[in-house]
């Protein structure tokens, strides 16, 4: 007897949780497995018919919930390649019943989305399927705080057009991000896995030059190549630039890469080309042709304009990736050889290989703190600054740093106002530019530090675009060096962009001085003659008071007499250590993990002589919770500890006994900042 089969029963009985999608622009519900419908609080009553977004909503006490952008993106790239896709772990929040208090309840899932075609190639449906991992994300706590932002990131790639690969020449194997491998729109399943398998998805005719530029890795050679992808459309253009690292040995071990889809550039050069040879063969008498093809050239030439903006932000994402990848490689390298070592019972070299692994990790905060002047976003401690004080205090250092070739002469202006400006920063910006100009002078030369007092009227001055009316304190760096091109002028500002020799410069010395000169609402200036030499000019705004001397670290770290500290952290692995380190500081901590749970503290009779705060909290941000709390406990005083510093921007932000630390920051950093908020130091 043949029974006929009840697909729907079947899906919808299945233990895996899916949910059948239909390919228009609200992704609308078509059916659900009643594994889906139980995981999610939800009834197929109420999600049928209904789109993804309206049934699955976003959180919208969490502005920083990343799941439902990277889902629809998700989705648009399956409708798009017609291919299946698969996330990174992604933090997706699950509206929770009425019945047990409503709101929202944390989730982190494994999607994977898969289209279903006719017989046309056209998406029938799209299968949402999803793998709930809550409980192992928490449960491994910070191991997997990268894991679940890799959607972000990869996100930030495919959005950019770039994916990279590492080609290891120990086993000859080849490892693709997925980035890339959506790049290459890959099938379900299928890995790149080596060199010969890369080739296949190269067109025809492209194969010989990327087969020349794995020739060219393998003997150690920086090299880039531009070639056609094997896919249907036939027109997808990628550039590859890769670069091989030695081991300690010297021998080499891997090949580092990344290529970015510069198909944009390529159909936008070659319609200029078109364009340009139309114009040359138009009659100039007629008039009514000619204005078609320079309107026709001038968009040609906007479109590349665009695409080579495009190619700018992929470079920029691509260099970022790329310092990344080396200094996790030396974090995560360095811990595993640890736990290795650790299992076998053996204590030998670890202290090297903590080393290697704190070195790391201080250079990719460092590169975040470059980004973040760059981009603006640093917390600023502004403060009225002796400028004239500073450069004399720095000369040992900058002699010392340049080099018995090159000297070193300082004219300083007497009777200048103090500048608003934050003491570190400007150091390090001065530091910046006086060993830039060592670098243009590898023979030896002049540097000169000067300052002076600078007006600017509220006439605007074409040669300083962007300089506000006001008084200003001129610092200026100049060199005897070899000088910049035009062309490299114009770009000495731009990120990653650099003239030094792979390797010896990250491009984000100028960029970091330029965004912390912006930030401090201040203005910065390159003239620069080629054999002549280079001068940066910083105007940095005048602080209308007393000039406060620049702040001395202190000879000890300070210590706490017993006073009580409640931490305040949503992140398990950072609040644990703030403890800690307070704890053997000599102080008595309380703890809580978002603003609700410390809101119950501070309405107890628990004394409590600071509150140390992370700024983006779960649901009440850590302004808020201080407001409250200062209600509740007048003059209590508050310690922001942040790693994002956009809301500092505002003036307003930082109240009476507030202050701002941004992470990461080191012991002796944060025990000082306490002992001065608790009048210890």
């Amino acid at each position: 007897m043949t029974q006929m089969l009840n697909y729907q029963a079947i899906f919808e009985a299945v233990p895996n949780l899916h949910l059948v999608l239909a390919p228009d622009q609200d992704f609308t519900i078509l059916a659900a497995s009643d594994a889906q419908l139980r995981a999610t609080h939800m009834r197929r009553e109420e999600s049928i018919g209904r789109p993804v977004f309206d049934v699955f909503r976003k959180n919208p006490d969490d502005p920083t919930e990343f799941g439902t952008s990277v889902l629809r993106d998700s989705l648009e790239r399956v409708l798009r390649s017609r291919a299946p896709d698969r996330m990174a772990i992604t933090r997706y929040d699950i509206p929770r019943p009425a019945a047990e208090g409503g709101g929202f309840e944390l989730r982190y899932w494994r999607p994977l989305n898969v289209p279903v075609l006719d017989e046309h190639g056209a998406v029938l449906y799209i299968i949402h399927q999803v793998e709930d991992v809550t409980e192992d994300v928490l449960c491994q706590g910070s191991s997997t705080s990268l894991s679940f932002l890799e959607e972000r990131f990869r996100a930030a790639l495919l959005g950019s057009g770039i994916g990279t690969f590492t080609w290891f020449f120990s086993d000859g194997s080849l490892s693709l991000d997925s980035a890339l491998e959506q790049l290459f729109r890959l099938p379900l399943g299928l890995k790149v896995t080596s060199v010969d398998a890369f080739v296949e998805q190269v067109h025809p005719e492209d194969r010989a030059d990327v087969r020349l530029a794995f020739e060219h890795y393998a003997r150690g050679d920086d090299y880039t190549t531009e070639f056609r992808l094997l896919r249907a459309d036939a027109q997808c253009w990628l550039a590859c630039k890769a670069k091989a690292f030695r081991d300690a040995n010297g021998a080499l071990a891997y090949v580092a890469g990344a290529c970015t889809d510069i198909s944009a550039r390529r159909h936008a050069e070659h319609a200029l080309r078109v364009s340009e040879n139309s114009l040359r063969q138009l009659n100039e008498t007629l008039e009514a042709r000619v204005a078609t093809e320079v309107a026709e050239r001038s968009r040609a030439e906007e479109a590349l304009r665009q695409a080579q903006k495009m190619e700018a932000v992929g470079q920029l994402t691509g260099g970022i990736a790329h310092d990344f990848n080396n200094l996790l490689t030396g974090i995560i390298g360095s811990l595993d050889l640890m736990q290795r070592r650790h299992q076998r019972g053996e204590a030998l070299e670890l202290e090297r290989y903590i080393g290697a692994a704190v070195t790391s990790a201080q250079r990719a905060a460092a590169l975040t703190q470059r980004l973040l002047a760059f981009s603006r976003q640093q917390a600023l401690d502004l403060r009225p600054v002796d400028v004239n004080h500073l450069v004399a205090s720095l000369e040992d250092l900058l002699h010392r740093t340049t080099g018995e070739n090159i000297a070193i002469e300082t004219r300083l202006s007497a009777g200048l106002l103090p500048a608003c400006m934050d003491v570190n920063q400007l150091e390090s910006a001065l530091i910046n530019l006086v060993i830039n100009a060592r670098d243009a002078m590898p023979s030896g030369g002049r540097i000169t530090l000067s300052t002076a007092s600078f007006t600017m009227g509220d006439t605007p001055d074409p040669k300083k675009r962007g300089l506000g009316a006001g008084e200003y304190v001129l610092l200026s760096v100049s060199d005897t060096g070899t000088g910049m091109a035009p062309n490299v002028m114009a770009r000495a500002f731009e990120p990653f962009f650099t003239t030094k020799p792979i390797g010896q410069g990250t491009g984000l010395g100028l960029s970091m001085v330029y965004g912390y000169i912006k930030q401090a609402k201040g203005y910065i200036q390159i003239e620069s003659e080629l054999g002549i030499g280079t001068r940066v000019h910083l105007y940095l705004p005048v602080h209308q008071g007393e000039v406060t001397a620049l702040a001395h670290e202190p000879e000890r770290t300070p210590t706490g007499a017993g006073e009580t500290i409640l931490v305040v952290e949503d992140e398990p692995v950072v609040r644990s250590l703030v403890v800690e380190v307070l704890n053997e500081l000599g102080y008595e901590t309380l703890e809580a993990g978002e603003a609700s749970e410390a809101l119950c503290i501070t309405e107890s009779e628990q004394r409590i002589d600071l509150l140390i705060s992370d700024v983006g909290l779960p649901g009440m941000n850590g302004r808020q919770l201080a407001d409250i709390a200062r209600q509740q406990r007048p003059g209590l005083k508050v310690l922001f500890a942040t790693g994002y510093a956009e809301s500092f921007a505002a003036n307003d932000f930082l109240g009476p006994d507030m202050a701002v630390i941004t992470k990461p920051f080191a012991i002796d950093v944060f025990a000082t900042k306490v002992g001065e908020m608790l009048g210890n130091g």
